[in-house]
């Protein structure tokens, strides 16, 4: 069920939604006059939106309790709480700009959904709902869209291109149009931008880091180097992008500027750093890393830390089986 099914099959009373919207408008800054705003006040209203705001700020996915489940935790590693409990695999999750909701994929490889939820687990929503494999959603920064990949429209097939909808799933648009492999997008911090992986068609491992406008126009290619990179996120002010590259033999993270010049390494160690996430307030960097296992191995992944510049990397989970995905607010 859609969100605005779910709002027109829920019997309110007129005003005692005006009363409840009008509310919600003042105590979380809402402009009333603007429709985006105005529909979360109603999902709100209607109780399918959570005001729990948790201390928690990174998300991340486990294998802890036998699944691929979504947790979450404190910026310190502590506090940790699980908030899926799925037969299939729950994928990686972002937070809304608000931090109060959340979106990932979550199915079998091939045929995943995209899903929202409230913060604490609450409020489960398919926004999807086809046969088709959708996966990487990430909110827009003012919190009223919702980018993905998807192999939807076999072009060619298994080959995902990028998406945008609403908060229903609707108003579906299509940002890359290419014969290439096209994922994880991220959205600029101003909203003007989103760059994503590419497997520019080529060898297999090879990807690029690209960049478009939000429309998906002027694509341009930042990244060009013998092995992947991928995995690309901005820095809070936008003007720098951390990545991760195998370009020196193993998976590390690296960070450029928006333009692509100024290509630097962060990490070198043994093993993998992979998949960064930069913090809204660009204090660290979140990441996944094997340093503290075996070379080259994918068991024990870990969550780390680490300050902008790749220095004081600190280790946040501690487990017999992978942590990963990380993503911070």
């Amino acid at each position: 069920m859609k969100i605005k099914d779910f709002l027109f099959s829920t019997a309110v009373a007129g005003l005692a939604v005006l009363s409840l919207i009008a509310g919600s408008c003042q105590k979380d800054n809402i402009d009333p006059s603007d429709s985006e705003s105005l529909k979360w006040a109603e999902k709100s209203a209607q109780g399918l939106i959570s005001n729990d705001k948790r201390e928690r700020e990174i998300l991340f996915v486990s294998r802890r309790d036998g699944n691929d489940e979504i947790y979450a935790m404190n910026a310190d590693g502590s506090n940790i709480v699980r908030l899926t409990n799925n037969a299939v695999p729950d994928g990686r999750a972002t937070w809304s700009a608000s931090g109060q909701h959340l979106a990932f994929a979550s199915g079998v490889v091939g045929s995943r959904d995209i899903f929202v939820m409230n913060a604490n687990g609450q409020g489960l929503l398919n926004l999807t709902n086809t046969t088709a494999d959708e996966e990487w959603p990430e909110w827009s920064p003012t919190g009223n869209r919702i980018i993905f990949s998807s192999d939807r429209d076999a072009n060619p097939v298994s080959k995902h291109e990028i998406y945008s909808m609403d908060l229903d799933g609707d108003q579906l648009i299509r940002l890359s149009n290419r014969t290439q492999d096209d994922r994880w997008p991220t959205w600029s911090p101003d909203g003007r931008k989103i760059a994503f992986q590419s497997d520019l068609g080529v060898t297999f491992g090879r990807t690029d880091i690209f960049v478009m406008n939000a429309d998906g126009s002027g694509v341009t290619q930042l990244t060009n180097s013998p092995a992947f990179d991928q995995m690309p996120t901005w820095s809070p002010d936008g003007t720098k992008i951390a990545f991760m590259s195998a370009r020196d033999g193993n998976p590390e993270i690296y960070v450029m500027n928006a333009d692509g010049t100024g290509q630097i390494r962060l990490t070198n160690y043994p093993g993998m750093d992979a998949r960064p996430s930069w913090s809204r307030k660009g204090d660290f960097i979140v990441f996944t890393s094997t340093r503290d296992f075996a070379v080259n191995t994918s068991i024990n992944q870990e969550i780390y830390k680490m300050d902008g510049d790749g220095d004081n990397p600190v280790r946040l989970t501690f487990n017999t089986v992978y942590d990963d995905y990380p993503v911070i607010k």
